[in-house]
């Protein structure tokens, strides 16, 4: 019986209309009902040993085979580390040549796909127990900061000496932020003359920024009026070592020294103060040039005329303030993953992490309070990261966190193999019953099975995740989408457990347009079939105009691409066997049951997922499987038979139809979601966000052109708007893989939404999520 004879599956990909320009995101998650509920063969428990057979159990052998209807990608980063770091990948091949594909491989697909049809435990949850943290806003972070001078160091505290304020005289009614805007291109200014810039102080190298940091100077400070936003702000006129500064009386000496367009100075004495310098380094965009000043935190005014008065105290902060500056910083550091040379473009708390953690004497930074004047939170910047109150692990419910003990073993850790998470000095881990045995040669490869392509190919860059993008990834209660849910840290990965849920387990979405033998996908898989000068030209895909989703557009970094030299083609088939012993009934049904997906219904394997790429067909050999139970086995060794009779062929596949049935009666989101996502979509395109205004940039049909940056999809939709504002974004988090309807996103995130996302969307059966 072929897959195509069990009823378990849809009847193909489902076709999305294009009520606006739109496109699916490529990824979407499966969800994670509760546990409680679930069959008591699919609860936690302890596992079936190694050391005899189980008379109620199930071993033996199942016969599959991997048909590969999209390119795979198995690289040899061996062979690519011989050749030389840019050298392209190329696909790992055995002595003769043909493809490797790795048991490894094929074991840490089955078991992702495993845990997500019988809602198991995640085997893997490491990492996410630390603080995650979002960019803030200008409106609801700088106003709210005060600059702050590490004073000592005590055991778990910190003593900061805070800036409260720096008030000119006589202007009480005008706030003025306490930092003093140091400009970058400002020479140091004492007896003598200086030729060094705002990094220069005494000694023959300029210490780098991070080094500049805690740098202590005097310095004469003006009162100026920003051109463009209309606020009053302090600003050094002149600065050098403490007892070093030359005098400054003027206002009009500092247009003498500094003749280019500056802010207006107001009608008020100069100051002069000691203070310390914030210098970061940062710069915006990246590498950019636009950033003028730097800070410095003013920590004693050192005239006598009252032209300003200084506020300011001493605070203690302790471990929970302190591990959420370790949070921050450290979150620079994972939204920068990326070479080291490319984090230089940044400040100095994304390339020099471990300087800017260890904070010591003299170091400056910011400290926020709350309304009651409690401190809340420390950060480098005026405007930069800031914590969630908690980990993403608090958003996991506790019955999916990667089991503790044996004895709370989910299906997904009793088939495939569980270890103990963190350190683990007992060694206390469970060998899995499923292995993928090595090809025996009986079944070889063609020799033609790898396309070498005329030249390297440069991928789109692979987004790593992201879970402080907390709308795709957070959920609420029940692990629904966030709807309307603002963009500030509140809003987000809470600090209290049952609060709010993750979305579920990750997966690719099936690229159904272009899988093997669909209209026009040979062409949509011939990179080189295009003119070399315009790779990215829309091509005809299943009658409509599509992008090559996969290729690098013009501008994209090599240090964050990938290349490759050549790829498994479409249409290959893998002949494997997998060996299972003492599974119970319901464990082997969903094993089987994942083996037995309909035609079209896909699995991932490989590199480059997200574009496309490894997408396999994987079926059941029924005639090659030989699945015994106890009893059967027993018989080899009553009869002179070398191999004992296998059980009724037929009641493996009726175990995978039962399990069909279960999840329709159990958990039909979770099947739902898994079957939409292994079929993919019809009628939109699959990529990464991308923004484009409706009506303009691309062809009308086929979207928004490929584009080396994808951060302007995510500024437009992360706007906090108002009804009167229809240019800010909404806000839109990811639909659910259940209630397709809801997954189209728009290219442009500031347009009026559809009828079918205002409401949410079908919910399929999301009364079945909880429970």
């Amino acid at each position: 019986m072929s897959n195509q004879q069990l009823p378990i599956g849809a009847t193909g990909p489902r076709k999305l209309t294009e009520a606006e320009r739109s496109f699916l995101n490529p990824y979407g998650f499966v969800p994670i009902p509760d546990r409680d509920d679930l069959p008591e063969p699919l609860r936690d428990g302890p596992p079936a040993g190694h050391d005899r057979y189980d008379s109620m159990r199930w071993s033996g052998t199942i016969a599959i085979e991997i048909t590969t209807r999209t390119p795979m990608l198995i690289p040899d980063h061996g062979r690519r580390a011989a050749d030389g770091a840019d050298a392209p990948l190329p696909v790992r091949v055995d002595h003769a040549g043909r493809p490797v594909l790795a048991g490894s491989a094929v074991k840490g697909a089955l078991r992702s796909a495993y845990e997500a049809i019988t809602n198991s435990r995640f085997g893997v949850f490491a990492g996410h127990d630390q603080q995650l943290a979002i960019r803030a806003t200008a409106d609801t972070s700088a106003l709210q900061l005060r600059p702050a001078v590490v004073d000592s160091i005590g055991d778990g505290t910190v003593r900061l000496q805070v800036i409260r304020s720096l008030q000119p005289t006589g202007r009480e009614s005008d706030e003025v932020h306490p930092a003093a805007w140091l400009p970058r291109r400002l020479a140091c200014h004492r007896p003598g003359g200086c030729r060094g810039r705002s990094r220069h102080f005494d000694g023959p190298n300029p210490p780098r920024c991070s080094e500049e940091r805690g740098r202590e100077v005097d310095a004469w400070i003006y009162l100026a009026r920003h051109q463009r936003r209309d606020f009053l702000f302090w600003r050094v006129a002149a600065y050098a070592e403490p007892g070093k500064l030359v005098p400054l009386v003027r206002a009009e000496e500092i247009r003498d020294r500094d003749p280019r367009p500056g802010p207006h100075i107001e009608d008020h004495p100069l100051v002069r103060v000691r203070g310390v310098v914030h210098w970061t380094g940062s710069t915006f965009p990246a590498g950019g040039k636009n950033k003028h000043d730097e800070r410095l935190v003013v920590t004693e005014v050192l005239d006598d005329d009252g032209a300003a008065d200084l506020d300011d105290d001493y605070i203690d902060v302790g471990e929970p303030l302190l591990e959420g500056w370790t949070a921050v910083i450290d979150s620079y550091d994972r939204a920068h993953d990326t070479e080291a040379n490319l984090k230089r473009l940044y400040g100095g708390y994304v390339w020099d992490v471990e300087r800017w953690k260890r904070l010591r004497v003299w170091d400056t930074l910011y400290i926020e309070f709350d309304d009651n004047g409690a401190p809340t939170g420390l950060y480098p910047a005026l405007i930069g990261r800031k914590p969630f109150p908690g980990a993403p692990v608090t958003s996991l419910p506790a019955s999916h966190r990667p089991a503790t003990e044996r004895t709370l073993l989910s299906p997904a850790d009793r088939v495939f193999g569980w270890v103990r998470q963190g350190r683990d000095d007992d060694g206390v881990a469970h060998r899995g019953h499923l292995r993928v045995l090595p090809p025996d040669g009986g079944d070889a490869l063609r020799t033609d099975a790898i396309q070498k392509l005329d030249r390297p190919l440069t991928l789109v860059a692979l987004n790593s995740p992201k879970p402080s993008q907390f709308l795709f990834y957070l959920g609420d209660h029940d692990g629904g989408p966030l709807r309307n849910a603002r963009r500030h840290p509140s809003q987000g990965f809470p600090d209290a457990e049952d609060t709010r849920r993750l979305r579920g387990r990750k997966t690719y979405l099936t690229h159904a347009e272009v899988l093997d033998g669909a209209q026009d996908a040979e062409t949509y898989w011939m990179p080189q079939a295009e003119e070399e000068s315009d790779p990215l030209r829309p091509l005809r895909i299943g009658g409509r105009r599509r992008y090559r989703e996969y290729i690098a557009p013009a501008g994209t970094s090599r240090d964050v691409a990938t290349r490759v030299s050549s790829w498994v083609k479409p249409g290959v088939t893998f002949r494997l066997t997998l060996q299972v012993d003492n599974l119970s009934r319901m464990e082997l049904a969903a094993l089987l049951w994942l083996l037995s997906l309909p035609t079209g219904a896909c699995l991932k394997l490989g590199l480059g997922k997200p574009l496309g790429f490894g997408a396999v067909q994987v079926e059941v050999d029924w005639a090659g499987c030989r699945l015994f139970t106890r009893d059967r086995l027993l018989d080899r060794y009553r009869t002179l038979s070398l191999a004992p009779a296998p059980d009724d062929a037929g009641a493996p596949r009726q175990l995978a139809v039962a399990y069909d049935s279960m999840l329709r009666q159990r958990m039909p989101d979770v099947r739902d979601g898994f079957l939409n996502a292994a079929y993919g979509f019809a009628g939109l395109p699959v990529h990464y966000p991308r923004f484009g205004p409706v009506g303009g940039g691309g062809n009308q049909e086929a979207g928004i052109a490929p584009r080396a940056t994808t951060y302007d999809w995510w500024v437009a939709n992360d706007k906090i708007g108002n009804r009167r504002d229809s240019s800010r974004g909404r806000r839109l988090p990811l639909g659910e893989l259940s209630a397709p309807d809801s997954l189209p996103l728009p290219y442009d995130p500031t347009t009026k939404p559809p009828a079918d996302r205002r409401g949410g969307g079908s919910r399929g059966g999301r009364n079945n999520r909880r429970h």
